[in-house]
């Protein structure tokens, strides 16, 4: 056999290997929910400082104090938003509260599902885990949702320490340092209509407000593995802000509360995927 031929085989095979091993550790694998068609993207484990950075004008504030935290394992996070499409999957099509319903309901079948509260959350986690046969799916903690929005960066945005309104869905008629003056929309977009992050993760930045698992309390500066919150509480975490708030909302450290009882019509979710 040709010496050169068997050296080039080698070669490419090194190549192919390696590349999928890079494909893997950088959030790029994807997995498809065979239920709802929900696409979930590996993150990669690893270490970052969560919570405010020099931007941020309110040092010091207990909120987003600083602090290392260690994510020891890989995790699956939905690369959208869940869509109206596949809330309809799983629940019934009409309105969740009649009593105050969603602006957007019928609107598009790709705007991100909004007006649900952290307990209708939970009951459409509860059916969508009893048809699937190989995963659990949940809410992704506070940590989760922060480290794989921030995709290994340390900037207020994934994109960079400013924002416009061609890069997210917010209200870009708000004033704000780190923020370009441009349209208000008023509205959700489709999901994935703007650029993803580096782990291709889309509208982390805007469009609708996330709910997280956590319950809420101050941050500790004390470096922590794997936070889950405190084990109880009256409010809840939502993250990421939307298109009806303005660029300050939008930073990935930043932090809202809200009752999980309550809903609201730029709150919408995403989720995590754990392999049973």
């Amino acid at each position: 056999m040709n010496f050169k031929f068997v050296i080039n085989i080698f070669a490419v095979a090194f190549l192919v290997l390696n590349s999928c091993s890079r494909t893997k550790d950088s959030g790029y694998s994807d997995w498809v929910d065979p239920v709802t068609n929900m696409k979930f993207a590996m993150i990669p484990k690893g270490e970052f400082m969560m919570g405010m950075n020099s931007t941020n004008t309110n040092r010091g504030k207990l909120d987003e104090i600083p602090h290392r935290v260690s994510m020891n394992r890989h995790f699956w996070i939905g690369v959208t938003e869940v869509t109206q499409q596949q809330w309809q999957k799983i629940m019934t099509p009409g309105e969740i509260h009649p009593d105050k319903p969603s602006p957007f309901r019928n609107k598009k079948p790709l705007y991100p599902v909004v007006s649900v509260s952290f307990y209708d959350i939970q009951k459409f986690i509860e059916k969508l885990n009893a048809l699937s046969d190989d995963s659990t799916f949940r809410l992704p903690t506070e940590a989760e949702w922060e480290y794989a929005c921030r995709a290994n960066t340390t900037s207020a945005y994934h994109f960079g320490d400013t924002i416009s309104d061609q890069l997210a869905n917010y209200n870009a008629k708000v004033e704000y340092h780190l923020s370009k003056m441009g349209t208000f929309v008023g509205h959700p977009a489709e999901v994935a209509s703007y650029p993803p992050n580096k782990w291709g993760l889309y509208d982390m930045h805007g469009n609708v407000w996330e709910w997280v698992s956590d319950w809420y309390a101050p941050y500790s500066d004390e470096p922590i593995s794997n936070p889950v919150g405190p084990p109880n509480g009256d409010l809840k975490i939502i993250r990421g802000g939307s298109w009806n708030f303005g660029a300050r909302n939008a930073r990935s450290f930043s932090r809202k509360t809200h009752r999980p009882e309550l809903w609201g019509f730029s709150i919408g979710f995403r989720l995590v995927r754990e392999p049973r």
